[in-house]
């Protein structure tokens, strides 16, 4: 069976894809069952997708997955789905280069591509962008759908400029209702802006009664079969517990890496924030990224989460920090401020807040084997933190072949069996995780 499906596309970011395609996704499910997709490491989008279907939207990324990765991902999480919806990232040829594209999902996934085209400040330039975009890349751009247009004489202008081999399929005006505010690393995530489902709702609206459904859907059937078949499942008996913190501060997650672990323990959740402490022995913690910085008091006084977590870093467990759970398992975090706020000190690290964004993926070649990896691992970094000052005990388990890591261009600091790193990870490329 072929999975009917498409890519929501731009020239760039911010043109309201993720809008849109929540809009879009909320619309069709109304008939079918859809899944989405989000092109690309990121991990608040995809919070919008969720909300918009009610199912778990996939990333997929050339990087972190290398191309029969995206394939065997896209196959496994189409079964038993009618439609296929994928939001691309920034711009259609957009990415560290090329390579790791919208425009480059498209061509070894062969899905045809819906753009939309931001016309606030564009008439009949519209139609030199879409040209372009299609024929940069000879990309296979079926349709396009214009955001914030003005007025009917507006949407006319940009109408008449769209080459006559690319369909126009609607348009949404501009509405003041329809933002999402954003900060450092993006939009706001799903759990601190309320309004999430009232403007997707809306836009969904939006979208039916100006875009036309009907014609995107069969766009969406002129592809192929993924040419990867997908590999039987391992269905070895779940053998532990993993707890995975899961709050307001820590809710960055592929949901591809729970499903992963899933094949070998059991999955509980807890939450620093309200001090949880467990009460049954975990084998394997596991605290993603988030937004710490914006919890820093509730996190400093979390004593009872702290001292669980530190005694089964002593007794072995396996500990795993991305990102914001690197932050957590260190000493102490800074705010812009200079006030300190002492976390779990698994770490003598010291990191403070900054405003300048560090992102982009990441390459670690191991210093010391341990249970994440023997061999080069692949992730990305996303943060607007800074270590101040590491202990000189401090030891680590990876070096950057690529990004900059925690310090002097090293990542995955190590105590006994906890790891803390600045790279989010993709675990089915990390087969060892589960085998030790």
């Amino acid at each position: 069976m072929i999975l009917p499906r498409i890519i929501i596309s731009s020239d760039r970011s911010n043109s309201g894809k993720t809008l849109i395609t929540s809009g879009i996704a909320r619309a069709l499910s109304k008939k079918f069952k859809v899944r989405t997709f989000k092109a690309g490491p990121d991990f608040i989008d995809s919070k919008y997708l969720k909300i918009a279907t009610g199912s778990p939207a996939i990333n997929l990324d050339i990087w972190l997955m290398g191309e029969d990765g995206v394939k065997q991902t896209l196959a496994k999480y189409s079964k038993g789905y009618h439609l296929g919806i994928i939001e691309g990232v920034m711009g259609l040829y957009d990415g560290v280069d090329i390579r790791y594209s919208t425009y480059e999902l498209s061509k070894i996934t062969h899905t045809p591509i819906v753009l939309v085209i931001n016309c606030s400040s564009l008439a009949s330039t519209a139609g030199a962008i879409i040209k372009g975009l299609k024929e940069y890349g000879n990309a296979n751009v079926k349709g396009v759908i214009f955001n914030q247009v003005g007025s009917s004489t507006h949407f006319n202008y940009c109408k008449r400029s769209v080459p006559e081999d690319i369909e126009v399929l609607g348009y949404i005006n501009f509405d003041k209702q329809l933002t999402v505010p954003s900060r450092h690393l993006g939009l706001y995530t799903t759990e601190d802006f309320n309004k999430a489902e009232e403007v997707i709702s809306y836009t969904s609206r939006l979208v039916e009664e100006n875009v036309d459904l009907d014609r995107l859907v069969e766009i969406s059937k002129d592809t192929k079969p993924i040419d990867n078949e997908v590999t039987s499942e391992d269905q070895s008996k779940q053998e532990g517990i993993a707890y995975i913190a899961l709050d307001s501060a820590f809710n960055f997650y592929y949901e591809a890496n729970l499903d992963f672990l899933r094949k070998k323990y059991k999955l509980e959740f807890f939450s620093p924030l309200n001090n949880d402490r467990p009460t049954e022995t975990p084998d394997f913690i596991y605290i993603g990224g988030g937004y710490p910085e914006l919890h820093l008091e509730e996190l400093e006084n979390s004593t009872l989460t702290k001292e669980w977590i530190k005694r089964n870093s002593e007794r072995g467990v396996k500990i795993l920090g991305e990102c914001g759970g690197l932050m957590y398992l260190s000493k102490e975090l800074i705010d812009t401020q200079g006030r300190s706020y002492r976390m779990v000190d698994i770490f003598d690290i010291s990191i403070k807040t900054k405003d300048k964004l560090t992102i982009g993926y990441t390459e670690l070649e191991p210093i010391r084997i341990t249970y994440l990896s023997s061999s080069t691992i692949k992730g990305h970094e996303f943060h607007v933190s800074k270590p101040i000052q590491v202990g000189s005990d401090v030891q680590f388990a990876f070096r950057n072949k690529i990004g900059k890591g925690i310090w002097e261009e090293k990542d995955g600091a190590l105590y006994e069996n906890t790891i803390g790193l600045y790279s989010h990870l993709y675990f089915s490329r990390i087969g060892r995780l589960l085998s030790l």
